[in-house]
């Protein structure tokens, strides 16, 4: 697993243990919820992206299947989704300001017009790459449900 996945596992899976939505026995959702994952990015998968053309330049008989697997920007929210049993819509927005509010406002969308969905995770998911101004990654998520943040 990339590194951004893993950011992404271990971000949503503290913000679903801040909530009532995890059984902590089993660390997946009661089975009565369904809830989806949204998360703004700047950069996507970039640096999976930026590796994976490494390894291919080095010739193409090397280029690893596995990298190559995680060049996909939702791959990382996927992974999460997976791996908490999440089983509403998952997907990336990119943007480039005022991320956690774009995502805050998606996920109110989904959840007025679906009243099935129980919650929505949402956050910022991002490794700049070398030559951008900010340097930190960042994985930050919170559960957004009905009209409120948790």
């Amino acid at each position: 697993m990339d590194l951004l996945s893993r950011m992404a596992v271990v971000a949503v899976g503290r913000a679903l243990c801040d909530s009532d939505l995890l059984d902590r026995q089993i660390k997946k959702l009661h089975s009565a919820n369904i809830v989806g994952l949204i998360a703004a990015t700047r950069w996507g998968s970039l640096i999976t992206d930026l590796a994976f053309c490494e390894i291919l330049g080095q010739g193409p008989e090397l280029a690893s299947p596995t990298v190559f697997s995680y060049t996909l920007p939702n791959i990382a929210l996927a992974e999460a989704a997976g791996h908490f049993g999440l089983t509403g819509p998952v997907y990336s927005i990119f943007a480039e300001h005022e991320l956690m509010e774009k995502v805050d406002q998606e996920a109110m969308l989904w959840l007025s017009n679906h009243p099935e969905i129980s919650a929505m995770v949402t956050g910022r998911l991002d490794i700049p790459p070398s030559y951008a101004e900010e340097k930190a990654p960042v994985a930050e998520f919170h559960i957004v449900s009905g009209k409120c943040r948790i």
